[in-house]
């Protein structure tokens, strides 16, 4: 591992490239997709295909150093790819009905009930129409339970009494025509429901009770055997560079980063230039002999940072010595120094005032500018002194621009505002 000019460039190999002492370095997190299989293992299921995989090189540049130099080996592989199936327990969500104990009631009410105009649409209906009709008549069957009643046979004659009704009901839960938790829903649940709307409840019928099971529904995760194609490779050729890149131009304050990445293919050829950060890099030249490649990257232009709002620490506006003084504490690192040498932190502000009344307020007065102007900002703090009449009340609204800078943009901070103070009568 090679490093020049006493820049601070970070270097570490991501897929693809040979790892070497890095502990005085920043390491860039690999990023592999597939699975690397061996000799012996199982072969492909699908049809593979050959491909070259591009080496790749990645390392940071950091701090206000413009020039460096990194050297490492890069491995380029040709590997076989295809696709296979892969199976694993997964869990999906199902109804399932579940025993508990409870209390049931038996009805013994006379013959000849079952009077009801919901009992004649149901046997005068037909076709698709006739389960819709015994949803409608029979208090928590729904529709789908009504279809399979339907279907079935199951209410070809209608039941002259409420015995008769629910051992129909109930026969078609044993013969699981219909969920046994849909039957204690109707017979149980909403026994008194069905039997008025059903016409059994006009009979002198006899309620009793005994111990049960009664079944209910849960929702439960169930496991099951899934299938997913995941991505298989083989490395079937590698190729190794010996890959050296020169870096020029960066613009950086010292807590600034720029992560740069390298990609090489199969013939040393540069194939992509990357990165991430503040400045935007392109290929000056580059030279292959043999396996060994050289690589001049420039930074062609600097991405303008806006300024944050967090450089102003404090500001107060204040009465000092009878005077309106305005005071501004900002982050002493935002002042422009000698990295940045045409760069002004300016401060445009504007005094408002308007004239008191007796009750202290402004009332009929309008607020007025009484001056507008600029500052140069050469340190953490900035006093400011302001003249403004007696009887009246005034305030400052300020914004801060870094103009001519190579660093951040000039738009400045938003428009801010300060307190009120009021001058005495």
């Amino acid at each position: 591992m090679n490093r020049y000019f006493g820049s601070v460039l970070a270097l570490a190999l991501v897929a693809g490239c040979a790892h070497k002492d890095t502990n005085s370095f920043e390491v860039v997190p690999s990023q592999t997709s597939g699975v690397y299989l061996k000799e012996g293992e199982r072969a492909p299921a699908s049809a593979p295909q050959i491909e070259w995989t591009r080496g790749t090189l990645a390392f940071n540049v950091t701090g206000a150093v413009s020039e460096g130099t990194v050297t490492d080996e890069v491995k380029v592989t040709q590997e076989m790819v295809w696709m296979e199936t892969e199976y694993f327990t997964d869990t999906r969500a199902e109804y399932q009905d579940f025993v508990v104990p409870g209390t049931c009631s038996d009805f013994k009410c006379s013959a000849g009930a079952g009077k009801s105009a919901l009992w004649d649409a149901f046997y005068s209906a037909t076709g698709e129409q006739k389960a819709a009709a015994l949803d409608q008549a029979i208090s928590g069957i729904g529709i789908v339970s009504a279809k399979n009643l339907v279907a079935k046979g199951y209410f070809k004659s209608k039941p002259r009494s409420w015995d008769e009704f629910a051992r129909e009901i109930n026969t078609a839960a044993s013969r699981d025509v219909i969920k046994k938790s849909v039957a204690t829903l109707v017979v149980e649940n909403s026994r008194y429901e069905n039997i008025t709307k059903l016409g059994y409840g006009s009979n002198s019928c006899q309620e009793v009770k005994r111990a049960c099971d009664l079944y209910i529904t849960k929702l439960v995760q169930v496991p099951f055997q899934n299938s997913r194609e995941v991505p298989r490779r083989r490395i079937v050729e590698t190729k190794t560079f010996k890959v050296t890149v020169n870096v020029s131009g960066s613009v950086l304050l010292p807590d600034e980063k720029d992560s740069i990445t390298v990609k090489i293919d199969q013939n040393g050829k540069v194939a992509a230039l990357d990165s991430n950060g503040y400045n935007n890099y392109a290929i000056a030249s580059e030279t292959v002999e043999g396996q060994n490649v050289k690589v001049d990257i420039k930074a062609v232009s600097r991405i303008l940072r806006p300024l944050s709002n967090n450089m102003i620490r404090q500001e107060s506006y204040v009465l000092v010595a009878g005077k309106p003084t305005f005071i501004l504490d900002i982050d002493p690192t935002m002042i422009p120094g000698k990295e940045d040498p045409n760069a002004q932190l300016v401060l445009d502000y504007t005094v408002e005032v308007c004239e008191y009344g007796w009750t202290g307020t402004c009332g009929w007065s309008e607020w007025k500018k009484a001056k507008m102007t600029s500052a140069v900002i050469n340190a953490a703090r900035t006093t400011i002194v302001t003249d403004v009449p007696r009887k009246h009340k005034s305030q400052i609204q300020y914004r801060v621009t870094r103009k001519n800078s190579i660093y951040f943009d000039s738009k400045g901070l938003n428009e801010r505002e300060t307190d009120e103070i009021k001058m005495p009568k």
